[in-house]
């Protein structure tokens, strides 16, 4: 019996499209608009902020009360809930911090406390430096500014998504256009929008990429 030539290459799509079909709704392969992940294969450094924490622990194979207990997360928050939106949810969360302390967890390392843990008291007050002299540093808390130390840069690891644009640039020390420059950036952006909106509209990935752009400007 003769095979009409059209029939074979139909057969062919219909197989691959039921399969990466059948893969996602087994778990088994997550897709983003930004990149697809293999969640059989997957690390601690394939962590993106708009993961699941049930992603995470699928994808790395760990229980809910590990996971939990590497980013301090309450238990009764939604294990649907995005990493990127933890932030403001879970006091001094960060996708970075995590995928730091979930790396640690799992090997084996001691889990450093996360800055949502109550600091030890001083020994003695630090006397409070004047309102002039005195730089604020915005978390993602939504517990409002933290004062800084007079004339400290902020590092740019401590960016937070809480933040704004107009708030990196004033407190890691560099221009703001050079900023924009580097995120590929319109020059019109709105540089008050908190960067965790930012990540939420598409315009950047994650806050990491934030991170990356002011450490490289941080060393010129």
């Amino acid at each position: 019996m003769r095979v009409n030539p059209f029939v074979m290459p139909i057969i062919l799509i219909v197989a691959l499209v039921g399969t990466a079909l059948g893969a996602q709704a087994t778990g088994k392969w997550s897709v983003s608009g930004k990149a697809a992940i293999d969640v059989t294969k997957m690390t601690a450094a394939d962590l993106k902020g708009w993961m699941t924490l049930q992603q995470v622990m699928d994808g790395l194979k760990m229980s809910k009360e590990d996971v939990y207990a590497a980013g301090k997360i309450p238990a009764d928050v939604p294990t649907e809930k995005a990493l990127k939106d933890l932030e403001a949810l879970v006091p001094g969360f960060s996708t970075t911090g995590f995928r730091d302390a979930i790396t640690a967890k799992l090997s084996g390392a001691p889990v450093a406390p996360s800055a949502n843990t109550t600091p030890a008291p001083a020994a003695a007050a630090t006397p409070a430096a004047t309102p002039a002299a005195t730089a604020t540093h915005v978390t993602g808390t939504g517990t409002g500014p933290t004062p800084l130390p007079a004339g400290q840069v902020l590092p740019a690891s401590q960016i937070k998504g809480g933040m704004s644009l107009k708030n990196v640039s004033e407190q890691c020390a560099v221009p703001l256009d050079k900023i924009l420059t580097g995120l590929k950036l319109p020059a019109n952006t709105d540089t008050t929008t908190l960067l965790k909106d930012l990540v939420t509209q598409g315009k950047i990935t994650e806050v990491t990429d934030v991170q990356k752009v002011v450490e490289e400007l941080q060393k010129k």
